[in-house]
């Protein structure tokens, strides 16, 4: 049923307004005077109103724009504030989309004043809020390296608010790392900033991350990715170079067996006892254990077998296949490879303080040699001997190729790695053996033949290798 307008009359439409009792269901009372203006009345009180049209595209739009509740506002104030706003839609205004613009300014303002606040917070106590969130836990050393780094690099470079950090503040703390001629140490440390800054911005205590305008190329120089091996006369010279040094006898056998196991040496130096199974001759490293997050089966040899029987005799009454000073724990993967680094320092250089004066003893070729050059070896002997390089890189355990590659390929091949690191192992017998300057010597006459006479790498090995009598 249609409802009486409200009268031109102020002070009558003022009376009728007054006199409206809400009903089961709303209701409008439209002006008389003012086109659209309507009040709306129901259980929750009386309220004020303009409907107007507008264009969007091709189409108009229906909209309502709200003026205020009586009695606060008057028929005379509503009626003003009414053909005030048709005057600005006339002009092409929406003064509902600007009232929703307002309402979102004011909500971004308190949001933004509230992140202010949370934003005075130490770097330290939000370093130390991040340390107990699962990236920093989920990570193998449970985020021990991580610590050791920001306290050491980034929190006394960064005594300050968080939402003071600014990107100078990074940057000076990657360009302190690189000074040091640390290059990749200060990509790391970058990389890990980042990330403790997507975390403060996350849980809003920053409103920016000051590293999100800082390229990760800029910082340092791109790493050249290494290609240092050991060839085959190199192998034998590394053998007999550590026997005749001063390390000690457990090292020298960690060494070799990198080799021999084509394995990391912070593998090495985490493995236990109790993860080799001399029955059937295998290592399992365990998937916290390897780079790769994959668990990982290591056919053992004769000639692995035979360094890990003289290991077991040294070590063999602790957990750990290396341990460190403490047996309580096993070494620590930097100072396995110190070893290596102290014994080929540059010609003239002292050694460093507590350290050994042999600093030529373990200089084999021209170019110094790192533990993880020792593995590069080990895979490249197998690709001499014509393991395919798929079957090499399982052996080293790196990451498979794609989706499809993983998905539609199944065959575990644990035949063909039992056989490639059964033949590195032949290889690695007869290099490092009694004979193995005469296979070595008859390995260079061979590559000098014509092609359909060489009897190949693998073929000479054959020759040469004799299988030990268990």
């Amino acid at each position: 049923m249609a409802r009486e307008k409200l009268p031109e009359h102020t002070e009558r439409a003022m009376a009728v307004c007054r006199n409206a009792k809400p009903e089961s269901k709303q209701y409008e009372l439209l002006d008389s005077k003012i086109p659209n203006l309507e009040l709306r009345v129901n259980a929750r009180g009386k309220e004020w109103s303009l409907r107007y049209k507008v264009k969007v595209g091709d189409k108009w739009r229906d909209k309502r724009f709200p003026l205020g509740d009586f009695p606060a506002v008057t028929v005379a104030n509503a009626r003003a504030a009414a053909q005030q706003a048709r005057t600005d839609i006339a002009r092409g205004a929406d003064p509902m989309a600007e009232r929703e613009k307002e309402a979102v300014q004011r909500a971004e303002e308190i949001e933004a004043r509230a992140i202010e606040e949370a934003s005075k917070v130490p770097v330290v106590d939000a370093f130390e809020r991040w340390m107990k969130s699962d990236k920093p836990k989920g990570r193998s050393d449970g985020g021990n390296e991580l610590r050791r780094v920001f306290e050491r690099d980034v929190l006394p470079m960064l005594k300050k608010l968080m939402c003071e950090v600014s990107r100078a503040d990074i940057l000076a703390i990657t360009d302190a790392i690189l000074a040091r001629g640390a290059n990749r140490m200060a990509q790391s440390a970058f990389a890990d900033i980042r990330q403790f800054f997507e975390f403060a911005t996350e849980r809003e205590i920053i409103s920016a991350n000051p590293c999100d305008q800082i390229k990760k190329s800029s910082i340092g120089k791109k790493p050249k990715p290494r290609e240092r091996y050991l060839d085959s006369w190199e192998v034998r010279q590394l053998d007999q170079a550590l026997r005749n040094c001063s390390l000690n006898r457990v090292t020298q056998i960690i060494y070799m067996l990198q080799i021999g196991l084509t394995c990391r040496i912070n593998e090495l130096c985490q493995a236990e006892w109790s993860e080799i199974d001399w029955q059937k001759r295998e290592w399992t490293i365990p998937t916290h254990k390897n780079k790769s997050r994959r668990e990982i089966t290591v056919a053992l040899s004769r000639y692995s077998i035979s360094l890990l029987r003289e290991l077991q005799g040294l070590t063999g009454h602790t957990a750990w296949l290396y341990p460190g000073l403490h047996e309580s724990k096993p070494v620590n993967r930097k100072q396995a490879s110190n070893h290596a680094r102290d014994r080929q320092r540059p010609v003239g250089e002292k050694p460093i303080t507590n350290r050994t004066v042999e600093t030529r003893s373990l200089i084999v070729g021209k170019e110094q040699w790192k533990t993880h050059d020792l593995r590069r070896s080990g895979a490249t002997l197998m690709q001499r001997m014509g393991i395919p390089t798929e079957i090499s890189e399982r052996c080293l355990n790196h990451a498979e190729g794609g989706t499809t590659i993983k998905t539609y390929h199944r065959h575990e091949y644990d035949p063909e790695m039992k056989r490639a690191w059964y033949l590195l192992s032949e290889a690695l017998s007869v290099i490092t053996g009694d004979r193995g300057v005469e296979f070595l010597k008859e390995l260079t006459l061979d590559g000098h033949r014509d092609i359909e006479d060489q009897v190949g790498f693998l073929g000479l090995v054959k020759q040469f290798y004799v299988k030990p009598t268990d």
